[in-house]
C-alpha cells in the first residue's frame, strides 16, 4: 500500500489529459452525426475536412385548406352591397352535396353568412318586393314601399336587382292609381290604360280587372245618357268601347242590346220626323186635316212634347186662316127667300139650308117644331141630305179648291108637319169651333089658307 501523501496534489499527466480530449471528440462526433440532414451532400475531401455540418432546418406548419368557391364569391357579393345574389348562392350551395363534406371551420362560416343574411333589413326589404313580383300582390309592393326608410333606399340601392324592385314598384303603383283616377272621370282613357297595362303587367292585371270595371263604367255612363234622351253621346261612346274591347264586348252582348236600343229609337225618331214634315206642308194650306194626321198619332212619353209643339202651330194655322164665324140661312128648295111663303098643308116640305164660312163649315144642323093655337110641339132635328143640285165651289176658297160654302136639303113630311105652322132654324159650325144660328127667332112657315071648292077638292090651288 502506497505511503500518503502528505504535500499538495500532483499535476495530470499526460496520458490523462489525451484521454479526456478523446472522449470530448467522440461526444462532438455524436452530437453532429444526430443533427445531420439525411442525405448530405458529399463535400469536396478538402472542404469538407475544415467546414462544420449545416444546422438541420424547422418544418414549416401546413396551411388550411382554402375556402369552397361559392363561399368566396358569395362574400365578394356581400362585399359589393348584392345581398340577394349572396343568399341565393349560399342556400343553393347549402342544399348541394358539397356541403355535408365542409370542414367544421367552413360550416360555421357558412352558417354565420346565412345567420347576417338573413337579419339584414335591406335583404329581407328586397324579399318582399321579389315576392310581391312572384305572386302578382300589389298591396304587398305598397306596403313594402311604405315600410322602407332613407337608410334603407339607399342600402337596397347598392343592390342593382333590388334597386330595379324600387323602381318597378314604384312605376306598377302609379299606373295603377292612374287608372283608378281615371275610372271617376275618363272611362275611355281608363280603359286604353287598363288595355296597356295588361299587356305589360298580364298577371297584375287579371287580379285588378281593370278592363272589365272600366267597360262597365262606361256601360253605366251610356244608360244615364240614353235616361237622359243624349242618345247621340251614349251610341258614340258604346261604339267607342265595342271597338276597344272587340271580341270581348260582342261576348258579353250588352253592349249591342245597348246600341240596338239607341238604333231604334233612331228609326223611330227618323219616322217621327219624316212623318211631321208631311203635317206640316199639308198644315200650310189645310191646317184642321193635318190636326185630323196629328190627332191619330199615337202619343208616347218621346214623341208627345214634339207632337204637342206641331198641334199648338197649327192651331195657331187654324186661327190665322178661320177668322170668322160662320154663316147660315134656310131658303125654299129653289133658292128663293122663305118671306111670306106659305105651304100646301097636303105635301112634305122641302128646304135648302146652306151655310157658308171664310174656312171650312164643319157641320150643318136643322131643328123645327110645330105650333098653333093649342102651343107648341117638341124640337125635332131633322136629318139633312144632299142638296140637288149641289152649290157651285166658291172662288174664294181656302185656298186648297175646297168650297166655303154647302148646302144640304131638309125634308119635313106631311105626316110630321099634320099642316100645321111651323117654326125651323138652322145652325153652322166652323172649324174654329165657332157656332151660328140662321135666325133669332126662328123662322115660320103657314099653311096656305083654300078655299070651300079646294077644300072640297074640286078646284087647285
Amino acid at each position: 500500500m502506497p505511503p500518503t501523501a502528505s504535500g499538495p496534489a500532483a499535476p495530470p499527466r499526460p496520458k490523462q489529459i489525451l484521454a479526456a480530449a478523446a472522449i470530448g471528440v467522440a461526444a462532438a462526433l455524436v452530437l453532429l452525426r444526430w443533427t445531420a440532414p439525411d442525405n448530405p451532400t458529399a463535400p469536396s475531401n478538402d472542404a469538407s475536412r475544415g467546414a462544420p455540418a449545416p444546422l438541420p432546418s424547422r418544418p414549416e406548419p401546413k396551411p388550411p385548406p382554402p375556402l369552397p368557391r361559392a363561399l368566396s364569391d358569395a362574400i365578394d357579393l356581400m362585399a359589393q352591397g348584392r345581398l340577394r345574389e349572396a343568399q341565393r348562392l349560399m342556400l343553393g350551395f347549402e342544399a348541394s352535396p358539397a356541403a355535408v363534406e365542409l370542414l367544421p371551420d367552413h360550416r360555421e362560416t357558412m352558417a354565420a353568412m346565412l345567420e347576417r343574411l338573413g337579419n339584414d333589413p335591406a335583404l329581407r326589404a328586397a324579399l318582399e318586393f321579389e315576392r310581391g313580383f312572384e305572386d302578382a300582390d300589389l298591396d304587398r309592393l305598397r306596403r313594402t314601399l311604405g315600410s322602407l326608410s332613407r337608410e334603407g333606399t339607399i342600402a337596397l340601392r347598392r343592390d342593382p336587382e333590388a334597386s330595379r324592385y324600387i323602381d318597378d314598384a314604384r312605376r306598377l303603383t302609379a299606373e295603377v292609381d292612374a287608372i283608378e283616377g281615371l275610372l271617376g272621370s275618363d272611362r275611355l282613357a281608363a280603359l286604353r290604360l287598363a288595355q296597356d297595362f295588361a299587356r305589360r303587367h298580364p298577371r297584375f292585371a287579371v287580379g285588378l280587372a281593370f278592363e272589365d270595371r272600366a267597360a262597365e263604367a262606361i256601360e253605366d255612363t251610356a244608360e244615364r245618357l240614353m235616361a237622359a234622351n243624349r242618345l247621340d253621346e251614349a251610341r258614340t261612346l258604346l261604339l267607342e268601347l265595342r271597338s276597344l274591347r272587340g271580341d270581348a264586348a260582342r261576348e258579353a252582348g250588352s253592349v249591342d242590346a245597348r246600341l240596338a236600343s239607341i238604333e231604334s229609337v233612331f228609326r223611330r225618331r227618323s219616322d217621327l220626323d219624316a212623318a211631321i214634315r208631311e203635317i206640316e206642308l199639308l198644315g200650310r194650306e189645310r191646317p184642321h186635316e193635318a190636326l185630323e194626321v196629328l190627332a191619330a198619332m199615337e202619343r208616347t212619353p218621346e214623341n208627345r212634347r214634339r207632337l204637342a209643339q206641331v198641334e199648338s202651330t197649327l192651331v195657331f194655322l187654324l186661327d190665322d186662316l178661320d177668322q170668322g164665324s160662320p154663316a147660315v140661312e134656310i131658303l125654299a128648295a129653289d133658292g128663293t127667300s122663305l118671306d111670306q111663303v106659305e105651304y100646301d098643308r097636303r105635301e112634305d116640305i122641302v128646304l135648302l139650308v146652306r151655310a157658308r164660312d171664310d174656312y171650312d163649315v164643319v157641320s150643318v144642323r136643322f131643328f123645327w117644331r110645330w105650333f098653333d093655337r093649342d102651343g107648341e110641339g117638341d124640337v125635332v132635328e131633322a136629318v139633312l141630305g144632299p142638296a140637288e143640285p149641289e152649290p157651285a165651289r166658291a172662288a174664294d176658297g181656302a185656298g186648297d179648291g175646297r168650297s166655303t160654302e154647302v148646302a144640304f136639303q131638309a125634308k119635313v113630311t106631311q105626316a110630321e108637319h099634320g099642316g100645321r105652322s111651323l117654326q125651323f132654324w138652322a145652325e153652322a159650325t166652323d172649324r174654329g169651333g165657332r157656332i151660328a144660328r140662321s135666325a133669332d127667332p126662328p123662322k115660320q112657315l103657314t099653311p096656305a089658307r083654300r078655299g070651300f071648292l079646294q077644300r072640297l077638292g074640286l078646284r087647285r090651288q
